[in-house]
């Protein structure tokens, strides 16, 4: 077997390995869900008659006044860097669905605060893991077991045994089954329960009653872990993001790591989210506009869409607003956009490609590894690289 890195979700994983045996797929350390995209990508075809398709990609893009140039939640930093490139070239727009909230995290004072991070120094010392409106054993499947509850560390010989989990949802998740503190409370509660959190921490009010239909116990045992716990810490995930109060969560769970600080304790914040380098549209990028209400009123014509599916994940009115426009598709097959594209260019998925790099959910920079799998290769940013001669000669 040879090592690999998997992109099957933000974690990025590069401690797995993987082998073709009379043609079945075998690895070794890859989740249900990175086995699963490890299986598709290879049997996708790449694009045949590349040469005519980039033509008439670069035709649609020149005849444009003002391109939207969207995607790359799960493109290479090398290809956003050519992604925005080419948005110059173009006069286009660039936007990305690390807008949906991510974007907003990074830019928020939660993380100038220095709220965060990196996940092996959660593996080493965070013996109090909180997972706020965020789940992942549906989306990020090792994230547990490699990093925040199973796993031995330096501060925490014992594993699982030496952490206390806390699970914060509107709903009962799968991750509630291995959590000590579950708390359910109603949508968009989040900042009452947290301002309940950190008046009782701060010593400010004592709970005596029930709050948002928890009991007084169980909440005032979730706030005891926060002031016996040496190191806290709390990845939020969607519920906070994509609530519609995403300001106002954010500088909520700021102010409770400032309260448990206070106390002379580690704390720290991190977001959660499933596609594979959205930090790096983050990092690379850095602060981009959002379109969403551009392309509901179809401002944008013609739009070029790089490793993304946004007709999948998009808000109904914006993603039906976006299929009546000429769509160039760039990236590995399969998806509902690609399927609608005028033109569709099929690159090589990352994991077989095994070059450039990507962005984990805690901005630490993973480089992917060659790998025998892979017989052809035709990169993303090769194919944006392209893109911008072609625009430029056609001009």
């Amino acid at each position: 077997m040879e090592d690999i890195v998997c992109n099957g979700c933000s974690l990025l994983c590069d401690d797995t390995a993987a082998e073709i045996d009379n043609g079945q797929v075998r690895s070794l350390g890859l989740c249900l869900l990175g086995f699963t995209h490890l299986d598709v990508a290879l049997k996708h075809q790449l694009s045949d008659l590349i040469d005519d398709l980039l033509g008439k990609a670069a035709d649609l893009l020149t005849s444009a006044e003002n391109p939207l140039v969207f995607g790359w939640s799960n493109a290479s930093n090398e290809a956003i860097k050519e992604g925005l490139a080419l948005t110059e070239i173009l006069g286009g727009h660039f936007d990305s669905t690390a807008n949906f909230g991510v974007m907003q995290s990074m830019t928020h004072t939660i993380h100038s605060l220095k709220l965060d991070t990196d996940l092996e120094y959660v593996r080493n010392n965070g013996d109090f893991i909180i997972y706020w409106g965020s789940d992942p054993a549906e989306s990020v499947h090792r994230h547990p077991s490699r990093f925040a509850v199973l796993p031995r560390g330096d501060k925490i010989p014992e594993g699982v045994e030496s952490r206390t989990i806390g699970v914060v949802d509107v709903r009962e998740t799968e991750t509630m089954k291995i959590a000590n503190h579950r708390m359910i409370i109603p949508i968009g509660s989040d900042v009452e329960f947290l301002d309940a959190v950190i008046d009782d921490l701060e010593e400010k009010s004592s709970i005596t009653s029930p709050v948002l239909g928890i009991s007084a116990a169980e909440v005032i045992g979730f706030v005891s872990k926060f002031k016996k716990s040496d190191c806290t810490v709390i990845f939020y995930g969607s519920g906070i993001l994509n609530s519609g109060n995403t300001q106002e969560n954010l500088s909520a769970i700021s102010r409770l790591i400032g309260a448990i600080r206070n106390s002379g304790k580690e704390a720290y914040a991190l977001p959660m989210y499933t596609e594979t380098n959205l930090m790096g549209v983050v990092n690379v990028a850095n602060e981009v506009s959002s379109s969403l209400q551009r392309i509901t009123a179809n401002e944008f014509s013609i739009a070029l869409i790089v490793e993304d599916d946004p007709l999948s994940v998009l808000p109904g009115p914006v993603a039906k607003a976006l299929a009546k426009s000429t769509m160039v598709y760039v990236g590995p097959p399969g998806g509902l956009t690609d399927s609608k594209a005028a033109v569709s260019i099929h690159t090589t998925d990352m994991i077989l490609q095994g070059s450039e790099s990507m962005s984990r959910l805690d901005q630490v920079k993973v480089e992917f590894k060659p790998w025998k799998g892979s017989k052809q290769s035709i990169t993303t940013s090769a194919v944006l690289k392209k893109l911008q001669q072609l625009v430029q000669k056609n001009t």
